[in-house]
């Protein structure tokens, strides 16, 4: 695929879905390893929401890289070593709320070069996700914690 056909260069785009890759495969252990900490309904419902959306991001992502003719990676971000040293699950959820942020940022930031339709559409689909998961969050924030 060319630049003119993504809007982006090839290698540019891969290196940005790996880190994204790599970064929801970290919220969606983090989100794992959390739900067997939740004490109550409410974070086990939260956790649980991010959850899925963590995994289904993952296969998104993933179905970009393989579209591009990459390799999709493997690892998982310094994110879930950076949750999982904080005791506390309301303090935790509130760096995994951070890190929703940070995904939304670096993905409005891709959607504003990458034209490719089906690359836009799986990109477009994990940014909602992590919005309405965000969203979710400022609205309970203060039960959470």
């Amino acid at each position: 695929m060319t630049v003119e056909s993504l809007g982006i260069e090839r290698e540019r785009l891969i290196a940005a879905l790996d880190e994204l890759l790599s970064a929801e495969r970290a919220g969606a252990q983090v989100a794992n390893a959390s739900l067997r900490e939740a004490t109550g309904e409410l974070q086990r419902s939260v956790l649980a929401q991010v959850h899925r959306g963590e995994a289904d991001s993952c296969r998104r992502l993933r179905d970009c890289l393989v579209l591009l003719g990459a390799e999709p990676g493997r690892e998982r971000g310094a994110f879930y070593e950076k949750c999982m040293a904080i005791a506390d699950l309301g303090e935790r959820l509130a760096l995994v709320d951070r890190g929703q942020k940070w995904v939304i940022r670096k993905l409005q930031a891709l959607l504003e070069e990458v034209t490719h339709p089906q690359i836009r559409q799986e990109l477009e689909a994990v940014l909602e996700t992590h919005e309405i998961n965000s969203d979710d969050y400022a609205a309970k924030a203060q039960e959470l914690r």
